[in-house]
């Protein structure tokens, strides 16, 4: 089992990376400045925020460029700056109408009907093509489930998760959901696993994922299209508490392969 750890809202950013609140007037507004650096990232994403399809990529890149500077400056010891540069990809736009990108899941009673990757509604982009180079030599699709996908910036009502499936598995079949990357020494075959992330701001940081099953129904190149259902079990945790087990069910997804991989 593993634990992630939770990831604040950008607006925090400046508290998570312990910055320096002490700096002289002197060099205030040094972009070197940790305190300055995050006082131009809360400027990138409030521009982000309001982008619109004619300034999307430029105001993008401003706040990738933003977010790899505090990286830079301050530092990111948990990897979650890299994260949301991550999922900004390369800041353009694919318009296509055609690309699908659905998943449904029930976490601990709460039902969501519509998770798509963050950002969708403006980038329309459904997989992402992933290694885990570390552990095996498998190619993963990346599908993602946001449920304020809309937003692009998370909040406290955000729930998201992701699944990675290895080229081992992609065809119809039922696999082990694993709770992270299946390392392939002694000729062990990778197998799907996945991410949860709850946004909300309150004292349980943390989830530790545990094993579930993943069903894909259908793996089509032709069509381009994969489909399939899961579950899997979870706990939350805090510095000092761990709550649960809870249950994710009802988990399907329908996901266009629309990366150049497959072209």
């Amino acid at each position: 089992m593993k634990k992630l750890n939770f990831i604040f809202s950008l607006l925090a950013l400046c508290f998570l990376l312990n910055c320096d609140s002490d700096s002289s007037s002197d060099d205030a507004d040094d972009p070197n400045n940790c305190t300055e650096a995050n006082l131009l990232l809360t400027q990138a994403q409030a521009d982000f925020t309001d982008a619109n399809q004619l300034n999307y990529t430029s105001r993008c890149n401003s706040y990738k460029a933003a977010l790899e500077n505090v990286k830079l400056v301050c530092g990111d010891d948990t990897g979650e700056i890299q994260l949301l540069i991550n999922n900004l990809g390369d800041c353009t736009q694919n318009t296509n109408p055609s690309t699908q990108a659905l998943m449904t899941a029930n976490l601990n009673g709460e039902q969501f009907n519509d998770l798509k990757p963050n950002g969708f509604n403006l980038f329309n982009r459904a997989i992402n093509i992933v290694t885990f180079s570390y552990a095996n030599d498998d190619d993963y699709i990346s599908i993602q489930g946001n449920s304020t996908y809309q937003n692009v910036i998370p909040n406290n009502l955000t729930k998201e998760i992701t699944i990675y499936i290895p080229q081992s598995s992609w065809s119809i079949g039922t696999y082990n959901l694993a709770e992270g990357p299946v390392y392939s020494d002694n000729n062990v075959t990778p197998t799907p696993h996945y991410d949860l992330v709850y946004f909300d701001n309150d004292d349980y940081s943390g989830n530790i994922e545990e094993e579930g099953s993943i069903t894909i129904t259908e793996f089509d190149l032709n069509e381009r299209i994969i489909r399939g259902t899961f579950e899997f079990s979870y706990s939350r945790t805090s510095d000092t508490d761990v709550i649960g087990p809870f249950d994710c069910t009802n988990g399907t997804f329908e996901y266009s392969l629309d990366d150049d991989y497959f072209d």
